[in-house]
């Protein structure tokens, strides 16, 4: 078992909440430099909605 302080543990979360958002802003961009505009803005949705993320602007 491994005990750690809540604040951690939100620190934690709040950071992989971050980098996931980080991911979806790169894979966004990757999608529209390779990819037609609607499959890019299709796939970065799929994406976010698989992540359970906010579509990046």
């Amino acid at each position: 078992m491994t005990e750690l302080p809540v604040d951690q543990v939100r620190r934690l979360v709040a950071g992989a909440q971050q980098d996931l958002q980080d991911f979806l802003s790169l894979a966004g961009t990757w999608a529209e430099q390779h990819l037609p505009v609607l499959a890019a803005a299709a796939v970065t949705a799929a994406l976010a909605r698989a992540l359970d993320l906010a579509p990046t602007p």
